[in-house]
């Protein structure tokens, strides 16, 4: 009946017809038509991935005919390949880890690169740092640490405004002095939960959120390595002052001048693009909030809660996303139904919310709140001890037919039972009256004790702790330990009196000592999709730097822009800017560097460029990573969290780098002539 329905505009039933099976349209169409039809359908759906690859295939013909000199074909073969990779994270269907991966191993197949070369990522002293500040960076949530300050900090906004300009700024200005990638690291949970709580999507936050720190970066000689790396080479190269004859001195706050309206140009651009260009995706919480498990939950507002005496609204209890508040019960027995958002809270207030298990979590773990469950408080654990776990009822449990009270469950467990959803409706009974049935997901608060003795309980057809659910230390002194142990990590990395690395790791080992955290809460803290993304990037770049192909394609950006002290600024910029895209920054440093500054043939030689001019602009265009996720590693740190997708960094990074180009290279010009 299908085939014979008709439709009156065949561009619709044609459309209809691409959607179908492969074995459907060749039963009814036969195999001629079934090829074409698929074949049209694999077109319009990656047109614009096709387009990119033919236009870059087209752009690199052209170079190689007129501009490059002679490559070997394992350049040639590089170039392919990074191409199709980039187009790989353009389309979006792999993951970005895998994308990378896959291109790694074409490198390798053809002989590009030795298994040595594609596995130097994971010896990289940079991507060991990111894995140690992501434990780190769990050891300071873990106690509490930052809590008073960015509640201080990051408030309550009203308005998207307002809260960009309380996250972006600090953000900034925190990274002029540390190193990039653990202020990401700190802050990156922190304002996950707080973009929550505030009704704001976290993929409005993230991205502008790293680029303001990577901008803050570029205001003084701390703020990233790429600007010691600058600084190591040209003391390795014996860079000269044309002045003086002196070797250049590069003082700390020798970028300022140049760095600080730089990067405040860079802030009014997100903050002005962020409304028009970045749109709202859905992070790795809200695609699993798409399938909820609903549960009622009441919760206890402690008399020492930071949010006593605040509405409902301040304390950003409104509008959460799969949270809703349906009751507040009053300490003198009050009932108040459906608060409004001018609702007071105090102290003794028992909240019943309604909502996802993965926005109950983030209710556990807000500063004040305690489950009101009589069992609850009963359970001999240290709260920072404590977790949240899943559990179904198995058809031959003994609890079937029991009431939560009947069955002695906290006796028998040590856990307490805090919520019970049941296909699909809430249970509003209270707690110890409950009948259990068989199905029924019971929401405990436990130890860490439980999974291992009780994983295999027959009483349970599956048991799963939900991720993340562990509510950190607030005790004062673990607070101060933790912060003594980072501030310690900061200063002894900022005086240079050992590699970040290795203050790093004393920090964690200070931390995982003085339980700060737990070995478990370290190792569940380090993204893998993260540092496999990292190291393995460091592959692809190897595959264009050991051919010559991306030395050939700076060399060239340079000499096309040879007119002009400007124009060569501006080759200088782009060319670091596209390779810092590909390649890891300090790769592309490194790259440029002789370009420019070589005693002998470098353009400051040459050309009688001011040194200064030209370094710092080097500088800055190494840190421009905003185009694509995998040039820098702290846009992969928020890729995933935010979900983005690579044309979201294209669409809104381009644009970014385009006007600090501009304003780079004619602040550096005039500040430096």
């Amino acid at each position: 009946i299908f085939w014979r329905v008709h439709v009156q505009d065949p561009a619709v039933e044609r459309a209809k017809l691409r959607r179908l099976p492969f074995g459907a349209l060749r039963k009814n169409h036969g195999v001629r038509e079934c090829v074409g039809l698929k074949a049209e359908h694999h077109f319009l759906e990656n047109w614009g991935v096709l387009l990119f690859v033919g236009v870059a295939g087209v752009v690199l013909a052209l170079l190689g005919i007129l501009a490059f000199d002679p490559l070997p074909w394992e350049a040639w073969m590089a170039f392919a390949i990074t191409v199709l990779t980039l187009a790989s994270l353009i389309k979006g269907t792999l993951p970005t880890e895998v994308s990378i991966l896959a291109g790694v191993t074409a490198l390798l197949a053809f002989f590009i690169i030795t298994p040595q070369e594609a596995l130097v990522g994971f010896s990289s002293t940079g991507v060991a740092t990111v894995v140690v500040l992501f434990m780190m960076a769990e050891g300071v949530q873990r106690t509490s640490v930052l809590r008073p300050l960015l509640r201080f900090m990051l408030g309550k906004p009203t308005s998207m405004v307002e809260a960009q300009l309380r996250l972006w700024v600090p953000a900034a200005m925190i990274s002029a002095f540390l190193s990039n990638t653990p202020v990401v690291a700190m802050l990156m949970p922190f304002v996950m939960t707080w973009s929550r709580s505030i009704g704001i999507p976290a993929s409005k936050l993230l991205m502008p959120m790293n680029f303001a720190v990577m901008l803050g970066g570029t205001c003084t000689l701390l703020g990233t390595s790429t600007n010691m790396v600058v600084v190591g080479l040209a003391s390795t190269y014996k860079v000269l002052d044309p002045k003086t004859g002196q070797p250049l001195s590069f003082s700390i706050f020798g970028i300022t001048p140049l760095g600080v309206p730089y990067a405040a140009v860079g802030l009014i651009y997100l903050f002005i693009a962020t409304r028009f260009i970045l749109k709202v995706n859905r992070g790795a919480v809200d695609n699993v909030i798409r399938n909820p498990r609903e549960y009622t939950v009441a919760v206890m507002v402690t008399e020492n809660a930071p949010i006593i005496g605040e509405t409902i609204l301040q304390a950003g209890l409104r509008g959460l996303e799969g949270l809703f508040l349906v009751e507040i019960t009053r300490a003198d027995g009050e009932c108040l139904n459906a608060p409004g958002p001018d609702t007071r809270i105090k102290a003794g207030d028992i909240m019943l919310f309604a909502g996802q298990v993965e926005t109950v979590n983030e209710l556990y773990q807000m500063q004040g709140l305690v489950p009101a469950a009589g069992d609850s408080r009963k359970i001999n654990l240290e709260r920072h001890k404590r977790r949240l776990v899943e559990l179904v009822v198995s058809p031959s449990s003994s609890l079937v037919g029991m009431t939560v009270k009947e069955s002695r469950f906290r006796t028998r467990f040590n856990a307490a039972i805090i919520a019970v959803h049941r296909q699909g409706e809430h249970v509003k009974e209270k707690m110890g009256n409950i009948v259990l049935r068989s199905g029924d997901v019971l929401l405990i608060e436990t130890g860490e004790h439980f999974m291992c003795e009780f994983q295999k309980d027959p009483n349970f057809a599956l048991v799963c702790e939900v991720s993340g659910s562990q509510p950190p230390r607030e005790d004062k002194l673990h607070m101060f330990i933790a912060a003594a142990l980072v501030l310690a990590m900061i200063g002894v990395a900022t005086a240079r009196v050992m590699p970040l690395l290795t203050a790093a790791l004393l920090c964690v080992f200070g931390m995982l000592v003085t339980q700060c955290m737990t070995l478990a809460n370290a190792g569940s803290a380090v993204n893998i999709s993260v540092i496999l993304t990292i190291a393995l990037s460091f592959g692809i770049s190897k595959g264009l730097e050991v051919t010559g192909a991306a030395a050939q394609l700076a060399d060239f950006i340079v000499q096309v822009f040879d007119f002009s002290t400007v124009g060569l600024l501006f080759g200088i910029y782009l060319g670091t800017a596209l390779l810092t895209s590909v390649i890891t920054n300090n790769a592309a440093v490194a790259l440029m560097f002789p370009i420019v500054a070589d005693p002998v043939t470098g353009i400051i030689v040459t050309q009688g460029l001011n040194p200064y001019a030209a370094l710092y602009t080097m500088t800055l265009a190494a840190s421009a990573a905003f185009a694509t996720p995998i040039g820098y590693q702290t846009n992969l740190m928020v890729h995933g969290p935010g979900g983005y997708k690579f044309t979201d960094w294209v669409k809104f990074g381009l644009p970014m780098q385009c006007v600090l180009c501009v304003v780079g290279v004619f602040l550096a010009v005039a500040i430096y002539p």
